[in-house]
């Protein structure tokens, strides 16, 4: 029961969030205009490079020690 109760509160709050994002990206687009395939682009390229970046940071042995 207990697992049925926290899966319903993390969905709920994943739609909250969600919704929140939605209505952000709405004023957004209002104020700014929508955003070109060009810059979305631009956008998922720079995520890939810092995912890359992060990436390589964890895979490096630890030389503090």
């Amino acid at each position: 029961m207990t697992r049925g109760v926290s899966a319903y509160i993390a969905a709920a709050a994943r739609q909250d969030a969600m919704d929140r994002l939605r209505e952000l990206t709405e004023r957004l687009e209002d104020e700014y205009g929508a955003v070109t395939d060009d810059e979305q682009q631009a956008a998922l390229d720079r995520i890939a490079a810092i995912d890359g970046w992060h990436d390589e940071q964890r895979s490096r042995p630890d030389d503090t020690a």
